[in-house]
């Protein structure tokens, strides 16, 4: 995977990640208590960790999804497995990481676990196989 883009990437779920949160203190603004400017900097951090928290467990199921999604790509970046399919290894189209920065699977993975969905009539995540390949073949085997 290329470097700069990942940087490049990263940045832009990062930007992501905290459009989403603030998304959240915007259409609860009325909720948020105002912070005292004489607390000490340890509490105030802990505070906003606290609302961080509460945000994130506020936000809508889809939110939340995208939210663990753009966590699990900043993982991959960070561990140096981004661009890199957890599926076949193989690495993930420039262009498809660039459309979708989240991207856990390359094309080919991707659209094999949509049809293998469609055909369980599962809905779920198109980029997360809700249950291992061996696991699968085995539902399907007993249908």
């Amino acid at each position: 995977m290329n470097n700069r883009l990942a940087k490049e990437l990263g940045a832009t779920l990062r930007r992501k990640r905290s459009s989403l949160l603030l998304q959240e203190i915007v259409g609860s603004q009325n909720e948020v208590e105002p912070s005292l400017e004489d607390r000490e900097s340890e509490l105030e951090e802990s505070a906003q960790k606290d609302r961080m928290t509460r945000l994130e467990s506020r936000l809508t199921e889809r939110g939340q999804t995208l939210l663990r999604q753009i966590d699990d790509a900043l993982e991959r970046i960070d561990t140096g497995t981004f661009g890199e399919c957890e599926r076949c290894g193989n690495d993930i189209g420039h262009g498809r990481l660039k459309a979708m920065p989240t991207a856990a699977l390359c094309i080919d993975c991707a659209t094999a676990v949509e049809k293998r969905q469609r055909m369980l009539g599962a809905n779920g995540d198109v980029e997360r196989l809700p249950f291992k390949d061996d696991e699968l073949e085995g539902r399907l085997g007993s249908e």
